[in-house]
């Protein structure tokens, strides 16, 4: 009993070892391929979880044969009188098997990558740290690790698939003159475009293919404080979030400065006299 205890520690040990010596030789491996490096960290990152359950699985055989519990010998005779789906059946569960399937189809399809920063199914929003077999984890913006269950993945919405479109409202007080505000936002378009000269997504004969410009008037109807207006421009997706909010920061700095007024809503008190109310509160 000593020597199987003894036998069993040194094949956690070993498994232990092995299973680094993978982790580090895919990252070696990763580094020298001239892959997408996104793409490499996600491949290293399912290779990794699928040689931890084979290392994890072939260890808990052995250390069950050496406590007698498990013959290896008999291993064939249990495959031929069992069908492979009775095997897996008894083993894993259907939302395993779910978990399992869908995050091949996550990864072959490339709907997310290792460094993405994703929303998952409209609630959980963050970087991609980590795609596994089983589950995803990403990192939220509190730094707090979040991990889905890959067979709960209903929808993804990816932020750093190339390009994507910097949409900006902006809603102005109706009594404000239209062309005064759209001058405005030519100026707020402008200096965007000088900002962003490096960063705007550019076709391969290298002219931008959506540079910061006026939408124009994109509603009239939907609030009473005022008519909103739109502009919009195309970066790089890595450039999203620093284009969004610069833009509306540039949005208030020289509407201040056209002293062209942005609409928010306000409320009337209206004040009685106690006597004439009397008794109603």
């Amino acid at each position: 009993m000593i020597g199987s205890f003894l036998r069993s520690i040194a094949i956690i040990a070993a498994s232990y070892v092995i299973l680094k010596l993978i982790q580090y030789s895919l990252n070696k491996i990763c580094k020298i391929t001239k892959f997408d490096v996104r793409y490499e960290n996600t491949l290293c990152s399912v290779l990794s979880s699928i040689s931890y359950y084979i290392i994890f699985l072939i260890s808990t055989v052995l250390i069950l044969r050496e406590f007698k519990i498990v013959d290896i010998t008999k291993f064939g005779t249990l495959v031929t009188g069992a069908s492979i789906v009775g095997i897996l059946a008894g083993v894993a569960s259907q939302s395993i098997l779910k978990d399992i399937f869908n995050g091949f189809f996550v990864l072959f399809e490339k709907q997310m990558q290792v460094g993405d920063f994703v929303i998952i199914n409209e609630t959980f929003r963050g970087t991609i740290e980590e795609i596994g077999v089983r589950s995803t984890s990403l990192r939220d913006w509190d730094l707090k690790r979040i991990t889905i269950p890959n067979g709960s993945i209903s929808s993804i919405r990816n932020f750093s698939k190339e390009r994507m479109r910097v949409v900006v409202h902006v809603r102005v007080p109706y009594e404000e003159d239209p062309m005064k505000v759209l001058e405005s936002l030519e100026e707020v378009c402008n200096i965007m475009n000088e900002q962003y000269k490096n960063y705007l997504f550019k076709l391969p004969s290298g002219a931008p293919k959506g540079p910061f410009n006026v939408y124009g008037v994109t509603d009239i109807e939907d609030s009473p404080v005022g008519a909103k207006y739109t502009i919009t421009g195309i970066v790089y997706s890595y450039k999203y979030f620093n284009a969004l909010r610069d833009a509306k920061l540039q949005i208030l700095i020289v509407f201040r400065n056209n002293k062209v007024r942005i609409a928010y809503p306000t409320h009337i008190n209206i004040l009685h006299n106690d006597n004439e109310y009397r008794g109603d509160f």
